[in-house]
């Protein structure tokens, strides 16, 4: 297995696809698959059309993003590319388009077209999903009801550059938003893990009423009055700055925490998450610091990078909600990330709007936490 990584914050679209990609395929040879992440700085069609110049046949997945990680470096503007190439290395992809209606049935209807495309032999399927559309964490229930637990599952919901308004998935089919950028990668052995730094505090409380995203109330208690009281903070115009530094924690087996990210006071006196919540959940308040959040990206790598061959590849999904609480400090986690990494290794990664791993066996929907994988 070859791999290539390439980039270019060239102010023309086309220019930075084609710079970067051919940085990408001088290293790897002619590409098997190709990750192409960018920012939304770009018309994406003429990044597309420029790569796909360069890459000819290859299979092509990726996202626009809110920020690429090149080489454990992270860029807010540009294109990112990685192709892989070798003997063995097979791919297909798929562009399930409209998933926020019936996300459910659209994540089934994504993992029969990777089948039908690729087979039942088992690989690693890379996802980008539009970090916008509502019940993402459904859309993976439906598509792991198909293909099953014979697969790994690793990636990372797009968004744009914090503007909250619309971002695009794609594959050499085309560019959609609402959409779910879908590969099934098989000849490459990843090695994943997660971190996220959060811990709990104070007692656990309840979700008492909730639909999709949106919660209604906690402790059967008007959600924002409920949450609210428990960071002792009330001001609700300043409801983004305290609630980054307070996400709930799901409980889960073995003791850790699924992350999930308030996003929104509502007028209704709800609460809107970034990600689904289910009603009758149990969660506890989780806090952190930068000290933590730095050990859980170094602990991530380290342990993504324990593999029983020598990794040719590393990529990484970091919440962009770890970017916006850190500021200035989020250098200090991609140095965290590149600490454990050798030089040849070629490292490429994006901001998230949420992570997805299937580490715990099945593919869940994370916040605020780090996935990692390396290749080989």
């Amino acid at each position: 297995m070859r791999v290539g990584v390439g980039f270019s914050s060239a102010n023309d679209p086309s220019a930075a696809g084609q710079v970067a990609s051919e940085q990408a395929v001088r290293q790897s040879g002619s590409p098997v698959i190709t990750l192409v992440l960018t920012t939304d700085n770009y018309d994406q069609e003429r990044v597309l059309s420029a790569v796909k110049r360069v890459i000819g046949n290859s299979r092509l997945v990726g996202a626009c993003v809110p920020g690429v990680i090149v080489n454990a470096r992270l860029y807010k503007r540009g294109v990112g590319i990685c192709t892989v190439s070798g003997e063995g290395v097979e791919a297909v992809t798929h562009l399930q388009r409209n998933i926020s209606q019936h996300s459910y049935r659209k994540g089934e209807k994504a993992g029969e077209a990777l089948l039908e495309k690729g087979g039942e032999t088992p690989g690693t399927v890379l996802l980008f999903p539009d970090g916008f559309a509502a019940n993402i964490s459904g859309l993976l229930r439906g598509l792991y009801n198909v293909m099953g637990p014979a697969f790994e599952y690793i990636g990372g919901g797009s968004g744009d550059n914090l503007r909250f308004y619309r971002t695009y998935q794609f594959t050499e089919e085309g560019i959609s938003s609402d959409a779910v950028a879908a590969a099934v990668i098989r000849g490459i052995n990843f090695q994943m893990c997660l971190s996220h730094g959060w811990r709990p505090v104070g007692e656990p409380l309840m979700v008492t009423k909730a639909k999709g995203r949106k919660v209604y109330e906690i402790d059967g208690l008007p959600a924002l009055e409920r949450y609210s009281a428990l960071v002792g903070a009330y001001d609700k115009n300043d409801f983004s700055c305290y609630s980054m530094k307070y996400p709930l924690g799901l409980p889960c087996a073995g003791g850790e925490f699924i992350i999930r990210d308030p996003l929104k006071a509502e007028e209704d006196g709800g609460i809107l998450f970034v990600t689904e919540i289910p009603e009758n959940t149990i969660a506890t308040l989780m806090e952190g610091d930068t000290a933590s959040l730095l050990a859980a990206a170094e602990e991530v790598s380290k342990k993504a990078l324990n593999t029983p061959a020598a990794p040719k590849t590393f990529m990484v999904f970091d919440c962009v909600s770890r970017y916006l609480l850190m500021g200035e400090d989020f250098s200090r986690e991609m140095e965290a990330i590149a600490k454990n990494i050798k030089a040849e290794i070629p490292v490429i990664g994006m901001l998230s709007f949420g992570e997805i791993s299937s580490i715990s066996g099945t593919p869940l929907f994370y916040n605020k936490t780090i996935v990692a994988a390396a290749g080989w």
